[in-house]
């Protein structure tokens, strides 16, 4: 499947003749993928093709990443409040399974603690 050329017609010149000879193809569970997708026609500087740039269209928006919030630690009790949840977490599983529920766990609880504690404080 070819998928639009922005920037030109043609990728390739001799100055006489232009034709279209580079270009991406791509699958439809691609175009399904990244439904944004177009080719751009760079300018070109020694050759006689033209750079062509495959565009995504941009990252798709996801869960915004965890972050770790200073004022917390000012909150009286918070770093006992942790403790006490850390340890209260049973997973079984080699050392890694086990930290990387862990932090999942704890994760969940901070988020559902700093909304219930400062609301709702999006970014």
């Amino acid at each position: 499947m070819d998928i639009p050329l922005m920037g030109g017609e043609y990728t390739w010149s001799n100055n006489h003749t232009w034709s279209r000879l580079d270009r991406f193809l791509i699958s439809p569970s691609w175009e399904l993928q990244f439904p944004d997708l177009n080719q751009k026609r760079l300018q070109r500087l020694c050759s006689d093709h033209f750079p062509v740039l495959l565009d995504g269209g941009g990252v798709q928006g996801g869960r915004r990443p965890f972050k770790f919030e200073d004022m917390w630690l000012k909150k009286e009790g918070f770093v006992d409040l942790v403790r006490n949840w850390w340890n209260s977490y049973l997973f079984k599983g080699n050392p890694s399974k086990v930290l990387a529920g862990k932090l999942k766990a704890l994760k969940k609880d901070l988020k559902t603690w700093n909304e219930q504690e400062f609301g709702d404080i999006t970014r």
